[in-house]
């Protein structure tokens, strides 16, 4: 990627705030902006990330060429603001209604719903757009930097949800972590074959496997 650079010597400048109305203008700043991250994304998801370009994200935002530079000066500003948004979004479990799982101490029932329940988070349409950026950043070192640090603090996050997911009972085993290691790696590479594969992910084999992988390193019967 060559960090693709607007025009220079546009205005960002927000209308609002230059007649005296700087709280009006600085909501109408942050609208826009998630105007532009949220087109950004569904670009990424429908386009791809060679066709994401900041004239296609301004065209889809419906913002001008002097709005989007004042937010995001290149493209990997965007991308990186963009897989900052996408993760936020990915892992917000605050709605999340967890009402339906079994009691933390049947211990085979809630790991068997623990494993479909984390399955199928991998295929929310911001796993998709964020799996582009991971393609890309193979052969942009610059990129690449921006998601090792993203990736560890993601990292933290997708462990507080699993641990919630999971109860306090499992995740006290001595042997969680790397139970969930193993699964959680597991489910991430079986679901980039979902990318050509048309399958239905509630039909996934594997999650038989994953239960039982899970229950044998938790030293516990089904």
């Amino acid at each position: 990627m060559t960090g693709e650079q607007m025009p220079q010597g546009a205005s960002g400048a927000d209308p609002g705030a230059l007649r005296g109305d700087p709280a009006g203008g600085q909501e109408r700043g942050r609208l826009a902006r998630e105007e532009i991250l949220s087109a950004a994304i569904a670009c990424l998801l429908e386009d791809g990330y060679a066709a994401t370009t900041t004239m296609r994200v301004q065209m889809r935002a419906g913002v001008s060429r002097g709005k989007l530079l004042h937010h995001f000066p290149s493209k990997r500003a965007l991308i990186t603001a963009s897989i900052r948004r996408l993760a936020a979004d990915r892992l917000d479990t605050s709605t999340a209604d967890y009402s339906t799982a079994p009691p933390e101490t049947e211990v085979p029932a809630r790991v068997r719903w623990a494993i479909g329940t984390i399955w199928l988070t991998f295929f929310h349409p911001n796993f998709w757009a964020a799996l582009e950026t991971w393609i890309a950043a193979r052969t942009d070192p610059d990129l690449a930097r921006e998601l090792v640090d993203h990736e560890k603090q993601v990292l933290l996050r997708v462990r507080e949800n699993t641990h919630r997911i999971f109860g306090a009972t499992i995740c006290a085993d001595p042997a969680f972590p790397a139970m969930l290691d193993v699964v959680f790696t597991s489910m991430r590479g079986m679901a980039l074959t979902y990318t050509f594969s048309g399958r239905n992910p509630d039909t996934e084999p594997m999650i038989n496997t994953w239960v039982r992988t899970a229950l044998a390193l938790l030293g516990t019967e089904d």
